[in-house]
């Protein structure tokens, strides 16, 4: 999984000041002496996106004087410095630019020295790319033999995404010495499905289909899996065996696997399938995450039906399920109305048997106080839960002198898309992980299964954002979400790199995405409204096998 050093742009604002700023730095080709020379400078800066500069800069063209600086960088990380993220973006550097023989022992000593949750994303980074310079043994050895359930998830992931890597040896010995505890479950079930997943072109092989065959094993009643994690078997073994439905037993399977076709029973619907924009999808834990930057106040023409709009309806009645027809286009005028109507629909077609939760984005992310983790979709949930949206109102007058508020009126700002997918999979029962969401046991045990996402914007801000010297290396702009020119300042907030850096396909937050849902296989369907970056969405979506489409487009 080869990734390129990108070219990069990024955005920097001023906290109470009209003016922001842009500043846009390009990698060429250079010695190691300069990249030496830029790491050392950016390294001593605040904001976090130069302390990520510093390290990708560095580690480009995987120059082996550069290794121990940055091994020395990953051992150093201090818990107030964002730990997780300092070093999963170090192991990425790793991943990426270290692949030969020469780095395998020091890299090996340095995840034998870390074993924490913040580092299982550099045991798989390090595997990965030692099974491909010497071998899959001691992944194997790792994935069968570690006393952490965490990394033994590593080791397989590992071995699904690496050129040569068996993954029948890790699989099988961890399907029959399955664990009792529902973290440790979890996070091993993530890695056996994505490897299964991403190796399935081997399905007419022996070794595979032992594998296949042991991790079906699993749905066996016996073992009391989770529903949630049946969930995610059947969605992928569904793929895989490409199968009429999302079986929940064993039987249906391993007929599949023997005779290569099965029956579809009568009747493997509900009257009320979840839907969002049109897309229906399965699943039992939703998580709708909304966009909410000033942009969703945008007057929208294109994507109302064409022919005359008629007028008031008659009101629905209480707990009716609802569908497209039932929206009241006479009362829609923005994006954000549209969007909250489709959010009706939507939680209106939930049976009290599943859950919920609402996440927007702005400048920042949250939840929706009515849902501050995943609760019932309860019928009393869901209209506190409305009831809320429908109070969601656009501010038209400053609160200080120094802020600018766009012509439609000013909602929750900017786009800050990786915070609400962030908050998203950090998702448990009662609030979030705050750290290490990838493999907290409770994010994947109480977590989403099913993401929605709408937005209508490239991702223009993150939650790293942080004032400091304008360094003067691009232009100053009005807003992020604006970008208009305008004077220089002294002092600029500086955004993180999980933003579109002018590059379509948004490569650092897709990235994220993949670690985040690497263990959680969850299902992410994407819509895009208006100047929505359809690639991103696109590329998301086929991280979660989702759909995607641009509202207005069908």
């Amino acid at each position: 999984m080869v990734r390129p050093l990108l070219p990069t742009a990024f955005a920097v604002s001023v906290a109470l000041a009209p003016a922001v700023a842009q500043r846009t730095i390009t990698w060429p080709q250079k010695t190691f002496e300069e990249q030496l020379a830029r790491y050392q400078e950016c390294i001593k800066r605040k904001p976090f996106v130069h302390h990520w500069e510093a390290r990708e800069v560095l580690g480009q063209h995987g120059d082996a004087r550069a290794l121990p600086i940055l091994i020395d960088d990953y051992d150093k990380v201090k818990p107030k410095d964002h730990a997780e993220y300092v070093r999963y973006t170090i192991a990425e550097v790793f991943g990426r630019e270290f692949q030969g023989k020469d780095a395998v022992a020091p890299l090996r000593a340095l995840r034998h020295d870390h074993r924490g949750p913040g580092d299982v994303w550099l045991w798989y980074e390090t595997l990965r790319t030692q099974i491909d310079a010497e071998g899959d043994a001691e992944a194997i050895e790792v994935a069968t033999t570690d006393k952490s359930a965490a990394i033994r998830a590593a080791a397989i992931l590992a071995l699904g995404h690496a050129r040569s890597g068996k993954v029948e040896l890790a699989i099988v010995p961890n399907c029959v010495e399955f664990p009792k505890k529902e973290g440790d479950r979890m996070v091993l079930l993530g890695a056996m499905t994505g490897a299964l997943f991403d190796t399935r072109k081997r399905l007419n092989e022996e070794g595979y289909r032992s594998a296949l065959t042991a991790y079906i094993g699993l749905l066996d009643d016996k073992l009391k899996l989770s529903h949630t994690a049946k969930v995610q078997m059947a969605r992928h073994l569904q793929i895989i065996l490409k199968a009429p439905a999302p079986f929940m037993n064993p039987e249906a399977w391993i007929e599949i696997l023997s005779r290569g076709d099965i029956n579809l029973p009568k009747n493997t619907t509900t009257a009320a399938v979840p839907r969002f924009f049109g897309i229906e999808t399965d699943g039992d834990r939703l998580v709708y995450v909304v966009d909410m930057s000033d942009s969703m106040l945008k007057k929208i023409e294109a994507e109302k039906p064409k022919g005359p709009i008629t007028g008031p309806k008659k009101k629905p009645k209480k707990g009716a399920i609802l569908d497209e027809s039932d929206i009241p286009w006479h009362l829609i005028q923005t994006r954000w109305d549209l969007a909250r109507e489709n959010l009706r629909i939507s939680l209106s077609r939930l049976t009290p048997d599943k859950q919920f939760c609402v996440v927007w984005f702005g400048s920042e992310a949250g939840t929706l106080d009515a849902c501050k983790g995943m609760v019932k979709a309860s019928r009393g949930n869901i209209d506190k839960v409305m009831a809320e949206l429908d109070e969601v109102k656009p501010r038209m007058s400053a609160n200080n002198p120094n802020e600018v508020i766009p012509p439609e009126g000013k909602l929750r700002g900017d786009t800050n898309l990786h915070g609400g997918l962030r908050l998203a999979y950090a998702l448990q029962q009662k609030g979030f992980a705050e750290e290490f969401a990838y493999v907290d046991a409770d994010a994947l045990s109480e977590g989403c299964d099913t993401i929605l996402l709408l937005s209508d914007g490239d991702p223009s801000v993150d939650d790293f954002l942080l004032m400091d010297t304008n360094y003067n290396e691009g232009k100053t702009i009005l807003s992020f979400e604006r970008g208009e020119a305008a004077p220089s300042t002294p002092q600029v907030n500086y955004s993180g790199p999980f933003v579109s850096q002018g590059i379509a396909e948004c490569p650092t937050l897709i990235a994220d995405v993949r670690r985040m849902n690497a263990f959680r296989r969850v299902r992410l369907h994407a819509v895009g409204f208006g100047e929505a970056n359809m690639q991103l969405l696109g590329l998301l979506a086929e991280i979660g096998q989702g759909e995607s489409f641009a509202v207005g487009s069908r």
